[in-house]
C-alpha cells in the first residue's frame, strides 16, 4: 500500500472541492424540489451522491490493492455506479422545472463523475461525456440546447483531463522509479564484472610472477643449503620456512580473489529491493552461486523485462522468480506473475522480448513465453556448460 500513498495523499483536496460543489448543487436543487412540491426527488439527488461515492471507493480500493492505475472498460461495478449517477441526473433534468441558475447547478452532479471515468478508456469516457451532455441539454427546459450542451461537455472534459494528467504523472513516477532500480541493478552488475576482471588480473599476476619468483627462491635456498656450513644451517632453515609460508599465503590470496564474487541471488535481490509496486517470491537453487558475467546479465535482463511487462500490460501485484538447476539440461529461469492481461495490449506484449531472445540464443539458450488468465510466464533455458 505504501507505493500508492504519495498518489492518494494528493486526492483529499480535490475530493473536498468536489464534495463542496456537490453539496452546493444539492442545496439548490433541493430548494427547487421543495418549492415545486417534489420533495421525493431529493432521493434522486442522494442516489447520485451514492453512485459517485461507491465509484470513488472502488477506485481507491483498486489503487491500494494493485498499487497502480488500471483502465478496464468491463468493470461492471463502475458501470453500475455511472448508470445510477447519470440516470438520476437525467430524471432531475426532465421532471424538475429548473430555473437557469439551478440548471447550471445540475451540471455539478455530472461533472463530479468526470474524473472517475478515467477508469475507462479515453474514447469511452469522451463518448459518455458527449452522450450525457446532449441528453441533459435536451431534457432541461430553461437554457438554450447548444449553450447548455457545450458548457456541460467542456466542464466534464476539463475535469476528466485534469485527473488524467494527475494519473499520468503518477504513472510516469512509477516507470521512472522502476527504470532507476533496473539501471542501478545493471550498474551494479557492470561494477561487479569490472571488479571480477580486476581480481582475476591481480590473481593471475600473483600466481604467475610472485609465485614464480617464490619457487625460484625456494630452489636457490635448497641449493645454498648444501654449500653453507652447518653452523648457519638453522638460520637458512628459518628463511626457507618463511619462503614456504609466503608461497602458501600467495596461493591462499589467489584462491580468495577467485571466490570473492557475489552470488547471483545477491545481485537479483539487490535489484528487486528497489522495484516498487510489486511483491516477489524468489527461489534460487543453492548450487547456483556465481555465474559468468554474460549469463548473469542476460538472466537479470529477463527478470527486468518480465517486471516491465507485468507493470505495463497486466494488473499483477506479485511475481514468482525461480532459478533452478536441471538434472541434464542445465539451468532454467522462470518468471511468472499473477496478473490478468489487458487484451488491448496483447499485440505489443512480446515486442520487448525480441532483442532479449536474440541475446539468449547467442548464449546457447532458448526462450519460452506463455500467457493465460492466471498470469504471464517467461522461461529461459541454458545448457550446463554456460554456467558450470
Amino acid at each position: 500500500m505504501h507505493d500508492a500513498i504519495p498518489f492518494l495523499r494528493r486526492q483529499p483536496v480535490i475530493i473536498l472541492f468536489g464534495v463542496l460543489a456537490w453539496l452546493l448543487a444539492v442545496w439548490q436543487l433541493t430548494q427547487v424540489a421543495v418549492t415545486q412540491g417534489k420533495s421525493l426527488y431529493f432521493l434522486l439527488i442522494a442516489l447520485n451522491g451514492i453512485g459517485a461515492l461507491f465509484a470513488l471507493l472502488r477506485l481507491f480500493w483498486l489503487i491500494v490493492t494493485t498499487r497502480r492505475w488500471q483502465i478496464d472498460n468491463k468493470d461492471i461495478f463502475m458501470w453500475f455506479c455511472i448508470t445510477i449517477g447519470y440516470g438520476s441526473a437525467f430524471y432531475l433534468a426532465y421532471y424538475l422545472e429548473l430555473p437557469a441558475l439551478e440548471s447550471f447547478f445540475l451540471c455539478f452532479l455530472l461533472v463530479n463523475f468526470a474524473p472517475l471515468l478515467n477508469r475507462l478508456s479515453a474514447l469511452v469516457a469522451i463518448s459518455i461525456f458527449l452522450l450525457t451532455s446532449v441528453t441533459v441539454a435536451s431534457l432541461q427546459h430553461t437554457l438554450p440546447f447548444m449553450v447548455f450542451m457545450l458548457f456541460l461537455l467542456l466542464a466534464q472534459s476539463a475535469l476528466w483531463y485534469m485527473a488524467y494528467c494527475n494519473i499520468a504523472e503518477w504513472q510516469a513516477h512509477q516507470e521512472t522509479t522502476t527504470a532507476h532500480a533496473q539501471l542501478r541493478a545493471t550498474q551494479q552488475l557492470l561494477s561487479e564484472a569490472v571488479a571480477r576482471n580486476e581480481r582475476t588480473r591481480i590473481a593471475r599476476d600473483l600466481h604467475d610472477q610472485m609465485g614464480h619468483h617464490l619457487v625460484a627462491l625456494t630452489i636457490q635456498l635448497q641449493i645454498l643449503e648444501r654449500k653453507i656450513p652447518e653452523a648457519i644451517a638453522p638460520e637458512l632453515h628459518h628463511i626457507q620456512d618463511i619462503a614456504k609460508e609466503l608461497f602458501s599465503d600467495v596461493r591462499t590470496t589467489v584462491h580468495q580473489l577467485h571466490e570473492e564474487e557475489p552470488s547471483f541471488r545477491v545481485l537479483l535481490e539487490s535489484m528487486l529491493a528497489n522495484i516498487p509496486f510489486l511483491e516477489f517470491d524468489v527461489n534460487v537453487d543453492a548450487d547456483i552461486v556465481a555465474l559468468d558475467e554474460p549469463l548473469a546479465t542476460c538472466l537479470l535482463r529477463i527478470v527486468q523485462e518480465a517486471i516491465t511487462n507485468s507493470l505495463k500490460h497486466s494488473d499483477a501485484c506479485r511475481l514468482w522468480i525461480s532459478l533452478q538447476k536441471q538434472d541434464e539440461s542445465g539451468i532454467e529461469l522462470m518468471v511468472k506473475d499473477n496478473g490478468k492481461p489487458r487484451k488491448s495490449l496483447d499485440m505489443n506484449l512480446g515486442k520487448g522480448l525480441i532483442g532479449l531472445e536474440e541475446r539468449i540464443r547467442t548464449l546457447g539458450g532458448r526462450l519460452e513465453t506463455h500467457q493465460s488468465d492466471e498470469g504471464f510466464m517467461v522461461a529461459a533455458y541454458f545448457a550446463e556448460e554456460m554456467w558450470s
